[in-house]
Parts: structure tokens; C-alpha cells; sequence
């Protein structure tokens, strides 16, 4: 029966191919932490807008993907949207981040919510008071937060 031989200076192109090959497919997109919590507004359960997580560059955060979630009945649970399939999906990347709330064009006949009426100081990143570190096992209530008028 015959045999080919491999010459030696194609085995380690070979092994290396190999092992690249391994590498791609056992790349799983980023990582990213569940965040799920409340949301109150003046004490009382936020029903409309948007929750958004932008990176706290100032904190060392320096990725480019958000979380964001519609608030309903004072609840949330976090979405990243990303460029590719396997970035997409629950939660966010660990880090710091800066919260804001998007509320509702009031002039968009396409959306039908309620205003929501909070501190203009929520819906900007550069104002925002609240900012939070996502990481692994937080304490109960990390992610919850408390707005006002």
C-alpha cells in the first residue's frame, strides 16, 4: 500500500493552520453579564422609556456596546444589540457604565407611548448621576434605580 509522505517544512504550516482553525471556531462572541432590575420614578414604578447602559470611559470602560431595555411597569431586563449574531443577546459586558433613560418623540405619530416626565439630568449621558459597575454576582438591588422628576 502506498504512503505520501509530508515534507518537514509543510508539518508546522500545517499544525499551525490547524490550530487557527480551532481557534475561530471556538470563538463565542463576547462575553456579557445578565442585568436585570427596577426602575422608580418619584417612588413609584416607571412604566415607558428606554433604560440605556453607555460606557463609562471616565471609569475605564472603553467599549463601544450599549444595553438597553424598555422600562415596563418598573422593570427591565437588558439587551446588547450588536454588529454580529453572537455579540447579540442578554446582558452586557462587564465594566462601568453611565445609565440614561430615552423617552419617547412626542412629534412620532409611529410611537404611540405616554410621555414620560423625568429630570432632564436622566436622559443625558454627560449628566446622569447614576453609573454602576456590571460585574459578576452583584449585590440584590445593583441595578436598581431611583429617578425623579
Amino acid at each position: 500500500m502506498p504512503t505520501k509522505k509530508i515534507r518537514r517544512g509543510w508539518l508546522p504550516l500545517v499544525i499551525l493552520g490547524a490550530v487557527g482553525l480551532a481557534s475561530l471556531v471556538g470563538c463565542g462572541g463576547i462575553r456579557r453579564v445578565p442585568v436585570s432590575g427596577t426602575v422608580t420614578l418619584d417612588g413609584k414604578p416607571l412604566d415607558g422609556g428606554i433604560l440605556s447602559f453607555a460606557p463609562d470611559t471616565a471609569k475605564g470602560n472603553t467599549s463601544q456596546i450599549t444595553g438597553n431595555s424598555p422600562v415596563k411597569d418598573g422593570h427591565y431586563e437588558l439587551q446588547t444589540t450588536a454588529v454580529t449574531r453572537g455579540d447579540t443577546g442578554p446582558g452586557v459586558p462587564p465594566g462601568w457604565y453611565k445609565v440614561i433613560l430615552k423617552t419617547p418623540n412626542l412629534s412620532s405619530k409611529k410611537n404611540p407611548q405616554s410621555p414620560v416626565e423625568v429630570n432632564d439630568k436622566y436622559k443625558s449621558v454627560e449628566k446622569t448621576p447614576l453609573s454602576v459597575e456590571v460585574k459578576d454576582n452583584p449585590e440584590p438591588g445593583a441595578y436598581d434605580f431611583k429617578m425623579t422628576r
